[in-house]
């Protein structure tokens, strides 16, 4: 049956979108503060580079779903934002290996980190950001302010390997023409359904919560996730570099086997498939060709397929938060996925499978 979304107030969704904002208008401030402090004054072309990762960025889930997975109220969030800037600097690094890997041109409108100075620099700017998230994690646990530090401390880590395993295998599986969907749905796995889903049990443990509610909060991070790469996915050949501040259809040129070309390749005309296929075998990705694999990828239907499937997981996002009652938590958690929901139109797909 097609689950309808979740229906906020006015002031409850503008209370929401308030805090998405603030909270990572803070917890970038601090990020960046936490980078200044753990590179040497001396060292200012360091500084700058690391800095310029860190410029021009837009707002972000990772924190927000932290943070209120931790809070109970708003004025708990201080007592966390410094891991949730951490978290931030976890992220980011992630964005400049994806930039490197997918040999993107741009980033939030400006030229991506390895463009802008040196791939060198770019992987050494990735390495240092992780260092810098992952010690300030381990310091602000040995205070002993915070229950279950151990496991908290192993999640993190095991969210930072889980992301370089989805790299590994979303650049192994270039061109794959094999690859499933069953396969393209470990690798966003890896990427972003257990990075969400262990950063909010992170904050659930943290915040010594039910181990029910923990796990709830871990299932809602897990489908919120899903569907964010998967609508990701979508963005790259629907919206123009204007809105997104990146390059048109990167993953495409890239022949990373992202869901709408997986589907395309099964539900085009014999025809579009062969080119399809011809198009990710071969080198030329010019703009005119590239421009018709898009079109036939679209004619394919492949993109309201993909549309179904991120609002299955949307609706299982909400799912996982019936029976925990009204919280600040359930309440953010339930408006962060309606705004996905409504920013990707997913209310215009026509039905849900079941």
């Amino acid at each position: 049956m097609e689950r309808l979304t979740a229906t906020l107030g006015t002031s409850t969704a503008e209370r929401c979108a308030a805090a998405f904002r603030e909270t990572f208008e803070e917890i970038h401030g601090v990020s960046q503060r936490l980078v200044l402090r753990h590179i040497a004054r001396k060292e200012r072309h360091l500084r700058q580079v690391l800095g310029y990762a860190l410029e021009n960025q837009t707002t972000s889930e990772y924190p927000f779903v932290f943070k209120y997975s931790f809070c109970n109220n708003e004025g708990q969030g201080e007592r966390i934002r410094t891991l949730a800037a951490a978290v931030h600097l976890l992220q980011t690094s992630t964005l400049v290996t994806d930039d490197i890997f997918d040999g993107a041109r741009l980033r939030y409108h400006h030229p991506a980190l390895h463009r802008k100075y040196d791939l060198n620099y770019a992987f050494i700017a990735a390495e240092l950001l992780q260092s810098i998230a992952l010690e300030c994690i381990g310091t602000e646990l040995v205070q002993g302010q915070f229950p279950n530090q151990v496991p908290v401390l192993s999640l993190f880590h095991q969210m930072v390997k889980d992301l370089y395993a989805g790299q590994y295998l979303d650049v192994h599986n270039s061109s794959n023409l094999g690859l499933t969907t069953r396969e393209y749905l470990q690798v966003i796995e890896l990427g972003a359904g257990r990075f969400l889903a262990n950063l909010a049990r992170c904050g659930a443990l943290l915040a010594n919560k039910p181990k029910g509610a923990a796990e709830k909060l871990a299932t809602y991070g897990y489908h919120y996730g899903m569907a964010l790469f998967i609508t990701d996915d979508i963005v790259d050949i629907v919206r123009k570099p204007a809105e997104t501040g990146k390059n048109f259809a990167t993953d495409l040129k890239r022949r990373r086997m992202r869901l709408p070309i997986l589907l395309a390749l099964r539900l085009s005309r014999r025809n579009d498939a062969v080119f399809l296929r011809h198009f990710l075998e071969g080198k030329d990705k010019s703009g005119p060709v590239l421009q018709e694999a898009v079109k036939k990828i679209r004619k394919s239907g492949a993109l309201d397929a993909c549309r179904i499937m991120a609002r299955r997981y949307l609706d299982r996002s909400f799912e996982s938060l019936d029976g925990m009652g009204e919280s600040l938590t359930v309440e953010s958690f339930r408006w962060l996925s309606e705004r996905l929901f409504r920013a990707q139109g997913l209310q215009r797909c026509l039905a849900t499978p079941t």
